[in-house]
Parts: structure tokens; C-alpha cells; sequence
């Protein structure tokens, strides 16, 4: 494995504004055995973690908390507990720690959410059949579909009340072969209607190219919609001076037509940064439940035991400079954006041949 320094690596990622993933081994300092994997894990966060300060949390403290616990003697288990205790303190919605032995630990307390909330399962099952419902029932004309890597894209018009609203299903903003000319196919089979449904629910992210991209089609003005912030001191008050993100409409972009993006609590990442940049626009308006709250870039890092991590060191913020917060101040990572209209996807509904959310999208944009 390559060893490559954590700082350079910041520089890096600013220069082509998110984070990329990567894998990178810690320094030689710290040994391979429960102390010295502890510390090695303690010490990453409390150097390269952006959100201390925004989240208010007293890592020291917590130093003291979970790393009491332990010693040389302790088991992989008790050592994995531990560190599973301070992300869980992050409540961080990209953080998060994985080995063979014990699987996955995510920092973020949605990590037992149920796809539904009238039914308690994460079966994909439900989901497929969700979108089978909409392209049967809700789509009446121009239905064009592609399927990449296992996911499938799909547009079309719905026909309501005599207007036509384009719909347009975007699973994933993953990299690997985004169909990003399928997706201006749509953008350009959508001029001929009076607005637009962009579907965003369990679409968890993915990488920036594909999302700015995507978003720009959508896009009537150019607009600055957040700024951010990277770590880049021992301090955790020492950041990047402020980058600012913009939405850039071209020439082959979807002008001044209102748009509803359907959302919900897998809704994240890379989709949140999306949402953040179409609700700058004019006439954009979100449907569904709060989402995920992953909005720090990220870098997988793995400690001397071989064991994976990830951190984030990118904090956003508004485009007058103040933190992203809720409604009672707390900083969104973690927490998400709550939509304008809540109204949350039902099994229920779905088994009975409605899907609740894009129902009361089609009825705001077909009055």
C-alpha cells in the first residue's frame, strides 16, 4: 500500500473541489496492536475531522471516555466497541468503520432506519416494486429507460388534469458509467412540458462529476448555493478559506419550469448537495422526508490492523457564510434537510397501487 501524506492530499481534493475516495495506510508511529490502533483512529479525527467545532464536540472528553477502556490486553472486540463509541458520539452520516470480523458500524443514528415507515424492512424487494408502480400506473408516454451497473434510470411523462410533467428517476450518482447522455435525453424530451418531477428517493450519492452535471440541466440561473471549508491544521479551528459552489445552466439545460424532487431518508450525499444547489433556483420545490445529513467529502483511511475507516474534512456552509444548520441550529450533518412538504413513503400505499409522495407531487404541479 502506498503511503502518501494526509495533508497533501487535502490540497489535492481542494484544487478539484470534493473529496475523492482513496485508500491510505496511517503513519508508522502508531503500532500494531489495541493502543496503538486506538490512538492511530483518535488521532486522524482529531486532526482532519471538520466538524468538531460545528457539532460541538469535545473529542478530548471523549478521548477519556472510550480510550479508558482499554489496553494492549483488550480484545478486537472490546477495540472495535470503542471506536464504534466515538463515531457513534460524530453522529455523522459518512463516517464510519469496518472489518472483516464485526462488519460495518456507520456513525450516523439512521443506520436503523426501514425504507418505509409503516413497515419496518430494508429489503430492496419493495423498492423495486415501488418503481415498478410508478412506471405501470404513473407514466403514460415517452417511457425510456437505462440500466447501468444494476441500476436503472427511467423517465417519462406523466398526464394530469390535462398538463404534462416530465418524471425522471435517478438511482444513483455513482461514476462508473454515468448515463449522463440518457439523462440530456430526457432534459431535452422535457422542454415540451409544463414542469418536472425529479425522483431522488434512495439515491445515497456518489461522486461530483455526475451530480454538478445533472444538476446544471436542471438549472435556470446561475447561482451560488453553498460555500465550504476544509481542515487543514492541528487545530480544529484550522481550515481552507471558504470555496464557492455554484449551479451553472448551459445551452442544452431545462429552463424556468417548476420542479419537484421527490426525497426521503436514504436520500443522500451527493443527491443532498444536488437538492442544495436546485433549491436555489426559482420554482424548486422538495416532497418526501429529511434526509440522510451526509454532506462532508470523504477519504477511506485503514489503521495499522488493516481495519477500514472513513472521515470527513469539509464543513459547508450558506452562501452568506453562516453554518448549515437546522431550524434549532444544529449543524445538518447527521440530521439532513427536511423537505417543504412532508410525506413519507408507505408500504401500505404502495401494495394498494399508490405512491403517496409522487401523488402530491403530481397534484402541486398539476393545479
Amino acid at each position: 500500500m502506498i503511503r502518501i501524506n494526509f495533508t497533501r492530499i487535502i490540497v489535492l481534493i481542494i484544487a478539484s473541489v470534493f473529496m475523492g475516495c482513496g485508500n491510505f495506510i496511517l503513519p508508522e508511529e502508531f503500532e500494531n496492536n489495541v493502543l496503538g490502533n486506538y490512538n492511530a483512529f483518535w488521532s486522524e479525527f482529531d486532526r482532519y475531522y471538520g466538524a468538531m467545532e460545528a457539532k460541538h464536540i469535545n473529542w478530548d472528553s471523549l478521548n477519556h471516555v472510550y480510550g479508558s477502556r482499554l489496553s494492549n490486553s483488550s480484545s478486537n472486540k472490546e477495540l472495535f466497541s470503542a471506536l464504534s463509541g466515538l463515531l457513534n458520539e460524530l453522529n455523522d452520516g459518512h463516517a464510519s468503520l469496518y472489518c472483516n470480523e464485526f462488519g460495518t458500524f456507520k456513525s450516523s443514528r439512521k443506520r436503523y432506519r426501514s425504507f418505509f415507515s409503516d413497515y419496518s424492512t430494508c429489503d430492496p424487494e419493495y423498492v423495486i416494486k415501488m418503481q415498478r408502480l410508478i412506471r405501470t400506473k404513473y407514466i403514460r408516454s415517452d417511457y425510456q429507460a437505462e440500466a447501468i451497473n444494476g441500476w436503472l434510470f427511467f423517465s417519462g411523462i406523466i398526464l394530469e388534469n390535462s398538463h404534462r410533467i416530465g418524471y425522471l428517476l435517478i438511482p444513483t450518482f455513482m461514476n462508473e458509467s454515468f448515463p449522463i447522455e440518457y439523462i440530456k435525453k430526457a432534459a431535452k424530451t422535457f422542454a415540451n412540458v409544463e414542469s418536472i418531477i425529479l425522483d431522488l428517493r434512495f439515491n445515497g450519492g456518489g461522486s461530483t462529476e455526475p451530480f454538478v452535471k445533472t444538476m446544471n440541466l436542471f438549472s435556470t440561473e446561475r447561482k451560488l448555493f453553498m460555500k465550504s471549508k476544509f481542515r487543514n491544521g492541528p487545530s480544529h479551528r484550522d481550515f481552507t478559506p471558504f470555496f464557492d459552489h455554484y449551479t451553472e445552466p448551459n445551452s442544452e439545460s431545462v429552463k424556468n419550469k417548476p420542479i419537484v424532487i421527490l426525497m426521503n431518508s436514504f436520500t443522500g450525499s451527493s443527491s443532498e448537495h444536488f437538492i442544495l444547489g436546485l433549491k436555489s433556483q426559482p420554482n424548486t420545490t422538495t416532497v418526501g422526508d429529511t434526509s440522510v445529513g451526509a454532506f462532508s467529502a470523504v477519504v477511506d483511511r485503514i489503521l495499522p490492523n488493516g481495519w477500514h475507516y472513513r472521515i470527513g474534512a469539509q464543513v459547508i456552509y450558506k452562501s452568506n457564510g453562516e453554518l448549515f444548520t437546522d431550524s434549532k441550529g444544529n449543524y445538518v450533518e447527521g440530521i439532513g434537510i427536511p423537505p417543504d412538504y412532508y410525506v413519507q413513503d408507505k408500504l401500505h400505499s404502495i401494495e394498494n397501487a399508490i405512491d403517496e409522495p409522487l401523488k402530491f407531487a403530481i397534484d402541486i404541479l398539476s393545479r
